[in-house]
């Protein structure tokens, strides 16, 4: 087995790691095939922090002997962090190691660790980033990023063969670079980790826009994000051009209705095509009313409507029909004078 490990100058937003740097480790690694079972860890590869600077660490069998000590170097090393973090590692890498843990009747274990798995958080925004593929390079590419290494994980298990044949440097190197390359497009990810934080909640409402179509909200957030970048979903639009944050909402300006709860309380007026209570309705020929049910039980009123997707965000909610489960509120002077309240409406169309 041997060690390589050189400094990585970069610098992480401490608000995209989920703990102090000083505790959080990135890991990957790289083998012979895909079963724990049948086949075995040739590269273990971490990426830490040391005294405040980032560096790469890996483990390289070199003799098809060594795994065993491989693996039980890399518990030792790593039982000094809090969190792993990893792509697809809940899936692949943490289960193979796993395995070949199991061979060797070793007693080490990741159940002290927390995780975060990359790829488990950005999956179900595949669609909404509009993303070709899940792959980390696919992800990297999203991001304008590209590697200079031409080979696959799996085209590198018979360079790695060969180079246990011939021991040839340039060999080596080729294998050392694309784990190092995996590692360090991790961490080139993270903006995307931090666009997820900033869709949770890590934004403050700034100032807002009124438009003749749109309700724009001016965003803050302290998080690195990927730029430029827009992403469009149920007619709203977010749009992240360098530190400038903008969330576009549309105004739907229409005449809607209001549903009153307990329509045995009420009747419908064909005519003026309202609801009004039964106190009311006493005075209304009878002939002129009828009993209201659930989709005519409501009143009509035009004004100007933001979309809404949690009915409980505000007291009166306006639909364009019963059955139909789109709805909306009235804008007016609090909502455009309270930050907070702006926020808290992002938040449930988000």
């Amino acid at each position: 087995m041997r060690i390589f490990e050189e400094a990585f100058p970069i610098d992480i937003h401490p608000a995209l790691l989920p703990d102090e740097a000083s505790q959080v480790v990135f890991f990957d690694i790289e083998t012979t095939g895909f079963s724990g079972q049948s086949a075995f860890l040739y590269l273990i590869g971490c990426i830490f922090c040391k005294e405040g600077r980032w560096q790469i660490r890996q483990w390289f069998l070199d003799d098809f002997r060594s795994e065993k000590e491989m693996l039980l170097s890399f518990f030792d090393f790593i039982s000094a962090y809090t969190w792993l973090i990893h792509f697809n590692g809940s899936t692949f890498d943490i289960p193979f190691i796993e395995k070949r843990l199991a061979r060797y009747k070793l007693s080490r274990s990741f159940s002290f660790f927390e995780s975060l798995d990359l790829y488990k958080e950005l999956k179900p925004y595949k669609t909404l980033l509009g993303l070709s593929g899940l792959k980390q390079k696919n992800l990297e590419e999203f991001l304008g990023i590209y590697r200079t290494d031409p080979f696959t994980g799996g085209e590198l298990i018979e360079v790695y063969y060969e180079y246990m044949d011939t021991h040839k440097e340039e060999l080596l190197s080729s294998l050392l670079l694309h784990n190092a390359d995996d590692l360090r497009g991790m961490l080139s990810i993270l903006p995307l980790h931090g666009l997820l934080l900033l869709l949770k909640g890590n934004f403050e409402v700034t100032g807002h826009e009124l438009t003749d179509s749109e309700l724009i909200f001016s965003l803050k957030s302290s998080l690195p994000l990927p730029s430029p970048l827009q992403l469009c979903f149920d007619s709203c639009k977010l749009t992240i051009d360098g530190r400038n944050i903008f969330f576009a909402v549309p105004l739907i300006k229409d005449t809607l209705k209001y549903f009153y709860p307990n329509p045995k309380d009420y009747y419908y007026l064909p005519a003026e095509d309202e609801a009004i209570h039964k106190s009311v309705a006493a005075y209304v020929d009878k002939a002129y009313r009828i009993a209201a049910n659930q989709s005519n039980c409501y009143t009509r009123h035009t004004s100007v409507y933001l979309p809404l997707k949690d009915k409980s965000f505000v007291s009166t909610v306006f639909q364009r029909s019963y059955k139909e489960k789109e709805y909306f509120f009235e804008l007016n002077e609090e909502f455009l004078n309270n930050r907070e309240l702006q926020k808290m409406y992002l938040l449930q169309l988000l």
